[in-house]
């Protein structure tokens, strides 16, 4: 870790107010989630394979979303909608890309969660954002259908955060071994090179936009950068130096 990183790193935990705790933080966001998930469940009768298919195309969106989200909001200054998504640029591009880089990127105690999870309100902010589209979902095609999108809304978020947590603990023989969270932690700790951060590796949950999109370091196809693991053999030549040095000892 480099002296400017430890220093960012000791700034940042003195900044942390003495109340914060990660698992007061974690719980804020999966019991709202959770309990979503759980409503929307119940007011789900019967669904047809025809509803249910639209799950799909809802994840592929997401996954999409996703994708264009964190290359264009949260690596780029908007300054449209009077700068209210400049804090999310400031926090993930100056504060969290430099708290972990892709030499570390392990964290040391759930303190330290509060630079990997989102706020507890963004929950709130995703499950607005669906609303209009479930109750249109719903009117042109079937409740179930509008209880469907809005239920996948947590789901595919809390995904992203065990995710990302899961990218930035420190190496275990679980995450290392645990198909698509092996993926995403060398996938994520690429992404967190200086050099490539802007452009590379964009997704956090599953590289299929990155994929499509010619975003990836990799050069293989779908199924490969699904389940590649800490594998560089289908890695570009071009980003061999942007791999993370907590994984090299277990690359292969």
């Amino acid at each position: 870790m480099s002296k400017k990183q430890s220093k960012f790193r000791e700034e940042y935990k003195n900044s942390i107010a003495p109340w914060y705790n990660g698992w007061t933080h974690l719980l804020s966001i999966f019991i709202p989630g959770l309990l979503v998930i759980g409503f929307c469940s119940i007011q789900i009768h019967s669904p047809s394979v025809w509803e249910i298919s639209i799950l799909v195309p809802l994840f592929l969106f997401y996954n999409f979303s996703e994708w264009w989200l964190h290359k264009n909001t949260m690596h780029r200054p908007v300054k449209a909608l009077k700068g209210a998504l400049l804090p999310v640029f400031d926090r993930h591009t100056h504060q969290h890309h430099q708290y972990f880089s892709a030499r570390r990127m392990s964290y040391d105690t759930n303190r330290e969660w509060r630079i990997v999870l989102f706020p507890p309100y963004a929950l709130l902010i995703f499950m607005i954002l669906t609303l209009p589209g479930a109750l249109a979902i719903g009117y042109f095609g079937t409740t179930n259908m509008g209880f469907l999108l809005m239920m996948l809304t947590p789901i595919y978020y809390l995904n992203y955060e065990i995710f990302h947590l899961c990218c930035h603990v420190r190496e275990n023989w679980f995450v290392r071994n645990c198909p698509l969270i092996n993926t995403i932690r060398r996938h994520h700790a690429s992404h967190h090179s200086q050099q490539i951060m802007m452009e590379k590796n964009m997704n956090l949950t599953y590289p299929i936009a990155d994929w499509f999109m010619g975003t990836s370091d990799l050069n293989c196809g779908l199924l490969g950068h699904l389940f590649n693991g800490y594998s560089t053999k289908q890695l570009k030549k071009e980003y061999a130096s942007n791999q993370g040095s907590e994984l090299d000892a277990v690359s292969v």
